[in-house]
């Protein structure tokens, strides 16, 4: 998108990353998007000082009091949102959403001249929408949302010229639809190196920014006939030595990958056994391996797309992103979080 600027979504925790580290290196970006006014706070305590926007809007007085006082942008999607808006009095900066076929959050095309002529005061920044279908290149409702979205800018861009200015796509638009990249962007995975796309497959011009590591804390030897792990779900078939791994679902690894999810041991691939534990994954070796106590796997990252981990557990990474508990302790390139 080389004309449009970039909205980096960042709500969730930057989707698990840690959300002031990855705001500090997006400075580049020209704003930046949460969901939650408690993100936006958040950020703004920590010194970001660049546009922020609110993208789920002000629920209360007391969220739009705080979107003043931290010079909020704030998304406009609800009839109570405007009433809000009108008792307050208050200028602010202000996105209308468009339902162009979500279904979720925003106004019908239809009323947006109605809803424009009772935002008296108000600073119009432009029209938002949110693509539904943009990560399966096989669907036409892409192509169908923005021709709604850019049928009444047309229309109303006369009335003022916010209404001709639109944000538009995520981030499996960014990369599927070039046509859908108008002014404003707003790409979230794949800033973080993730593919957005439904078929699961990783996009070679995507590079991981997360890496998800656990250290080796023991290792011992399994005789033939002898089961490891809760259930005995998996039984050695013959004499096996086996790492034990301290991570588990209790740090967001999920308890539901298939039989034959690997690891990466150094830049080999091993097979995870038995159950993810809340805190303990096991691991078959190889003759010969190298695995000292204290040594770290990675669980997904460079050479492990996160992609083929989610697969294996029936989700999308954005879940296993965000599943990453407090107790991992994320480290980011020149500090640690």
């Amino acid at each position: 998108a080389p004309v449009s600027q970039v909205m980096a979504v960042i709500k969730a925790d930057a989707y698990g990353h840690g959300a002031v580290a990855v705001a500090g290196a997006l400075s580049a970006a020209s704003a930046l998007a949460v969901g939650r006014i408690s993100e936006a706070v958040q950020l703004r305590e920590a010194g970001i000082s660049g546009d922020i926007c609110l993208l789920n809007g002000v629920m209360n007085r007391e969220d739009l009091n705080l979107a003043s006082i931290y010079e909020l942008q704030v998304v406009v999607h609800a009839e109570e949102q405007l009433e809000l808006l009108a008792r307050a009095g208050a200028r602010r900066n202000i996105w209308l959403k468009v339902d162009t076929g979500m279904g979720r959050l925003g106004f019908a095309p239809d009323q947006l001249q109605h809803v424009y002529e009772r935002l008296t005061g108000q600073k119009l920044l432009g029209l938002m929408t949110h693509f539904a279908c943009a990560d399966d290149p096989g669907s036409k409702g892409t192509e169908d949302q923005l021709k709604r979205l850019q049928t009444v800018s047309q229309a109303l861009k006369t009335v003022h010229p916010a209404f001709g200015v639109l944000s538009t796509s995520n981030s499996a638009a960014v990369m599927t639809h070039p046509a859908s990249c108008l002014d404003w962007v707003r790409p979230g995975l794949m800033l973080y190196g993730a593919s957005p796309m439904r078929d699961l497959q990783p996009d070679p011009g995507l590079a991981p920014a997360m890496r998800f590591t656990a250290p080796v804390i023991a290792i011992h030897d399994v005789k033939a006939g002898v089961s490891v792990g809760y259930g005995g779900i998996w039984t050695a078939t013959e004499d096996t030595r086996v790492a034990v791994i301290a991570a588990g679902y209790g740090d967001g690894y999920p308890r539901e990958i298939q039989p034959g999810t690997q690891v990466l041991l150094g830049s080999e691939r091993r097979e995870i056994v038995g159950r993810v534990s809340m805190d303990l994954i096991c691991i078959r070796l190889d003759p010969g391996d190298e695995a000292p106590v204290g040594e770290h796997v990675m669980l997904w990252g460079p050479g492990l797309p996160i992609e083929e981990i989610a697969s294996s557990a029936g989700t999308i990474p954005y879940t296993l992103m965000c599943r990453i508990s407090e107790r991992v302790r994320r480290v980011a390139m020149g500090g640690r979080r």
